[in-house]
C-alpha cells in the first residue's frame, strides 16, 4: 500500500511539474571569436540563427566576441544587439575622461601651457608609467549600463543563458575562464588589448585581452556540455609585407600571429557534429568600427550560407515560443539605498567624493544619475578608476560601494613643449620648456604647479592653487613669475626718432589671488600683484634705444570662460579670457594707469563627423594712461596674427584684432586615444596697433589672410602656412606648437 501511495506522489508530482523550457534535442553552444571590430560579424551571425529558429544552449566568448555574447547571455535578443552597435560611440569607449568641455577648468587650463598629449609620470623620485593607454573607465561604465538587468547574477550559469569569458593571464600565458563573479568585470578582462587597455586585476591575477591564449574559445565551449558547437571565426588574416608601414602596423601584426597559432590549435578539436561559420571579412581592420552595417552583413549571410546544415537544429514555431520565454527574466526590482559608503585610497578626502553625489539614502537607486556624478568625479584627474556596487547585506540592507582607486602611477606629472615659429626669412622664434604638477598636496585637491622654458621667451614660474571646500568652488592661487621676452620698435609709436630695434624687456612679478569656480567652463578671479623689471637695448639701427627699469602694482580682475572640445582644432564650444589691471602707487606702482587685454573665440561645425568648421576669434588690449614704454605694449605679427608678417613685428599700446577660420578635416575620425587627424584650412584676418586710444579705429585694420596645411599629434599642433598681408607682403611659415602660445595674451595660466 505504501508502495501504490509513493507511485501515485510521483505520477501527480510529474503531471503538476512545468513543461520543458522547449524541446528536447541537441546542446547547442555557440563560440564566439575575439577581433576588435570584425566581432560585429557576431551580431549578424546570431540575427541569422534567430530567424532559422536555431536554439542557444550556451555561450562561450573572447574579447569582442565575450562582449556580444554576454549581452545575448543575459537576455538581449539580435534586435537589440543590433541597436547597441548601431549608437556605440566607439571613440568614447576608447577614452577615460568625458569630453573634455565637461572638465574642470584647472585641468583646461593644462593644454595651453604646452600643447602637447604626452606627459610622464613620477612617484618616489622616480619615472611611472600606466600600465595602458586607457585605463577603462568609459568602457567600463558602458558595459555597466547595458549589463544593468544582470549585475545582480554572480553564477554565470544562472543567466537566461549560461556564459564564459576568456581572458589571458598576463604572468603565465595561461587562458583565464570567467564562469561567476561580476559579469562588468569578466567582459572587461577579456577585451584588455595590451598596451591599449590597461589589464584587470581579479582574483590575484593581471588579466589581458583572452586572444592572445584562445581567440577562439572551443574548448570552453565544449566544457560547457555541447552536443555540438556553432564556432564563428572572425580572425584577422596577417597583413602583407606592404602594410606593415607604422608602429601600429607592426602592433597588428605581432598580436596576428599569437591570436592565429591559439586558434588554428582550437579549430583543430572541431567535430563533424560542429559547425563552423566564417564570414568574408577581407579588408576590414579590428578598428572598423565605423563600416559597422556592412560587418554585420558579412556576419549575417555567412550564416545564412549555412542554412542546409543548420535547419536540423531548428525549433518548431511552439518549441521557439517556449525557448523565447525561458530567456524572458524579469528584471530585479530598484532597490532603495540604505547607506553609502566611500572606497577611496588616494590622498583626498572621502567626503570630497561623497558631495558630489546626487543619490540619497533611503531613495532608489538613480544608475544613470549615479554614472554622470562619477563621470564628473573621474575629471578631477585624482584616480585611475571609480565604479560602483550594491551589495546586500545579511540585515536586508542595501549598501552602495563607491570605489576610487588612486592611480598606480602615482599623481605628479612632468610635460614636455616646443614652440617654434619660423617664416624661412630670418624670422624666427623657438622655446622648449617643461611644466611639472603635484597633485594632493592637500586633501581637497591642492596642487603645485611649476613651469620653465628657455628659449627666444624665457619664461619661470611656479603657483600653488588652494580648494577651499569640498566642491572646489573657491581657491586661492599666489603665484611668482619670471618673464623676458622680445618687443619690437618699427612704427611710431615709441617716438624714438629714427631708431630701430628691440627690447629685451624683464618682469618679475607676484600675484596673491582668490577665484571662484562658478561652473565646470567658467572662473572669476581678483587679487593683487607686484611687479619689478626693466627693459634694455637688444637690437639698435640707427641710434641708441633708451633704457629704464620699472615698477608696477595693483589690483586685477580675471575672467575666464573655455567650453572647447579641443584647444587647438575646435569643432564646437567657446573660449574667452579677460584680464583687467589696475595700477596704484600706492602698491608700489611707478604711476597710475589701467592696463586690460581679452580674448574671445567660438566654433561652429557642420557635415558629415562635423569635418567642417568655422572659427571666429578676436583679441584686443589696450593700456590705458600708460608710459609710452615697451613694457605696456602689445604685439601682432605672425601666422594668425597678421599672417605675412614676422613673428611679433608690430607693438603699440593699444591692439585690436579679429579672424575667421574655415578649416576642413581630412581624416576620418579614430576610436583610438592616439590619433593625427589632418586638416586644411583658410584664415582672414584684420588688426593693428596704435599709440593712442584716440587712434583706435577699424578703418585702420591691416588685412591678412593664409592658407594651410595643419597636424594635431601627440607632440602639440603642426602648420605649414602660406600668409600674405595688406602691402604684398608674404611668408611661408612651419609652426611646431600654438604659433602665438607666447604672446602676452596667454591663453593658459
Amino acid at each position: 500500500m505504501q508502495r501504490i501511495s509513493r507511485l501515485f506522489s510521483l505520477v501527480l508530482a510529474l503531471a503538476l511539474a512545468p513543461p520543458p523550457a522547449f524541446a528536447s534535442g541537441d546542446r547547442i553552444n555557440l563560440v564566439l571569436a575575439g577581433g576588435g571590430a570584425r566581432g560585429i560579424a557576431h551580431v549578424g551571425a546570431i540575427t541569422a540563427l534567430e530567424e532559422m529558429q536555431v536554439p542557444i544552449h550556451a555561450v562561450a566568448g573572447t574579447s569582442m566576441g565575450a562582449l556580444v555574447g554576454g549581452l545575448y547571455a543575459i537576455g538581449m535578443d539580435s534586435a537589440q544587439l543590433k541597436e547597441v552597435v548601431d549608437n556605440m560611440a566607439w571613440e568614447d569607449a576608447f577614452a577615460d575622461s568625458l569630453d573634455r568641455s565637461e572638465l574642470p577648468q584647472r585641468r583646461k587650463s593644462d593644454d595651453y601651457d604646452y600643447p602637447t598629449s604626452v606627459s610622464l609620470s613620477f612617484q618616489g623620485g622616480q619615472i611611472s608609467i600606466p600600465l595602458g593607454l586607457v585605463q577603462g573607465q568609459q568602457v567600463r561604465q558602458i558595459i555597466k549600463r547595458l549589463t544593468l538587468e544582470a549585475e545582480h547574477v554572480r553564477n554565470f550559469d544562472e543567466l537566461p543563458t549560461p556564459y564564459r569569458a576568456v581572458a589571458t593571464d598576463i604572468e603565465t600565458g595561461d587562458a583565464y575562464v570567467f564562469s561567476e563573479g561580476n559579469i562588468v568585470t569578466a567582459m572587461r578582462a577579456s577585451m584588455s588589448l595590451p598596451a591599449l587597455l590597461a589589464p584587470v586585476e581579479h582574483d590575484g591575477r593581471l588579466l589581458v585581452d583572452g586572444g592572445l591564449a584562445m581567440n577562439i574559445p572551443v574548448q570552453v565551449g565544449r566544457d560547457m556540455g555541447a552536443d555540438r558547437l556553432l564556432v564563428v571565426d572572425i580572425g584577422t588574416p596577417l597583413r602583407g609585407r606592404d602594410e606593415i608601414n607604422s608602429v601600429l602596423g607592426v602592433t597588428d601584426q605581432m598580436l596576428g600571429f599569437l591570436t592565429r597559432r591559439n586558434s588554428l590549435e582550437q579549430l583543430a578539436t572541431l567535430t563533424d557534429e560542429d559547425i563552423l561559420i566564417s564570414p568574408d571579412l577581407t579588408g576590414i581592420g579590428m578598428l572598423d568600427f565605423e563600416r559597422t552595417q556592412e560587418i554585420y552583413e558579412r556576419g549575417y549571410q555567412a550564416t545564412m550560407a549555412l542554412r542546409e546544415q543548420l535547419a536540423p537544429l531548428a525549433l518548431n514555431n511552439a518549441e521557439w515560443a517556449s525557448y523565447l520565454a525561458s530567456r524572458d527574466r524579469p528584471a530585479p526590482a530598484t532597490p532603495v539605498i540604505d547607506r553609502i559608503v566611500i572606497n577611496n585610497d588616494s590622498l583626498l578626502r572621502d567626503d570630497l567624493i561623497r558631495v558630489r553625489l546626487r543619490q540619497q539614502v533611503d531613495e532608489p537607486l538613480d544608475t544613470e544619475q549615479l554614472r554622470e556624478d562619477i563621470a564628473q568625479i573621474y575629471t578631477l584627474g585624482h584616480w585611475q578608476i571609480i565604479d560602483y556596487d550594491v551589495v546586500g547585506e545579511p540585515g536586508g540592507e542595501s549598501v552602495l560601494e563607491i570605489n576610487a582607486q588612486a592611480k598606480t602611477w602615482g599623481d605628479d606629472q612632468l610635460k614636455f613643449g616646443i614652440n617654434l615659429v619660423s617664416d624661412f626669412e630670418g624670422g624666427s622664434e623657438i622655446n622648449i620648456g617643461a611644466s611639472a604638477i603635484w597633485e594632493g598636496v592637500t586633501d581637497l585637491g591642492g596642487e603645485l604647479y611649476a613651469r620653465a622654458q628657455v628659449g627666444d621667451n624665457i619664461l619661470l614660474g611656479g603657483e600653488f592653487y588652494m580648494p577651499l571646500d569640498l566642491q572646489s568652488r573657491f581657491f586661492l592661487l599666489p603665484q611668482l613669475h619670471y618673464h623676458d621676452y622680445d618687443v619690437t620698435n618699427i612704427n611710431p609709436d615709441f617716438d624714438f626718432e629714427s631708431t630701430l630695434g628691440s627690447w629685451r624687456v624683464r618682469r618679475f612679478s607676484g600675484q596673491f589671488n582668490a577665484g571662484a569656480n562658478l561652473f565646470d567652463n567658467s572662473q572669476v578671479s581678483m587679487g593683487l600683484f607686484r611687479n619689478v623689471g626693466e627693459y634694455v637695448a637688444d637690437i639698435e639701427v640707427g641710434g641708441s634705444l633708451p633704457e629704464s627699469r620699472f615698477d608696477e602694482g595693483g589690483m586685477l580682475l580675471g575672467l575666464r570662460y573655455d567650453s572647447l572640445d579641443n584647444p587647438f582644432f575646435p569643432t564646437q564650444g567657446g573660449f574667452a579670457n579677460a584680464e583687467y589691471q589696475l595700477m596704484r602707487d600706492e602698491v608700489g606702482a611707478d604711476n597710475d594707469f589701467e592696463r586690460w587685454h581679452a580674448s574671445a573665440l567660438g566654433a561652429i561645425s557642420w557635415g558629415a563627423d562635423q569635418r567642417n568648421t568655422l572659427i571666429l576669434t578676436a583679441r584686443t588690449g589696450q593700456s590705458i594712461d600708460a608710459s609710452n614704454e615697451p613694457q605696456n605694449a602689445y604685439q601682432l605679427g605672425g601666422l594668425f596674427n597678421l599672417s605675412g608678417l614676422s613673428h611679433n613685428l608690430l607693438s603699440g599700446r593699444q591692439m585690436a584684432f579679429a579672424m575667421a577660420q574655415y578649416q576642413r578635416r581630412l581624416t576620418a575620425n579614430s576610436v583610438l586615444p592616439i590619433d593625427v587627424p589632418t586638416y586644411v584650412g583658410v584664415s582672414i584676418e584684420g588688426g593693428n596697433v596704435w599709440s593712442d586710444r584716440a587712434d583706435v579705429s577699424t578703418s585702420d585694420f591691416a588685412n591678412a589672410g593664409s592658407l594651410y596645411l595643419a597636424l594635431d599629434t601627440p607632440v602639440g599642433p603642426i602648420y605649414i602656412a602660406y600668409g600674405r598681408s595688406e602691402g604684398s607682403r608674404d611668408a611661408l611659415y612651419l609652426a611646431i606648437g600654438w604659433p602665438f602660445l607666447n604672446n602676452q595674451l596667454l591663453m593658459g595660466r
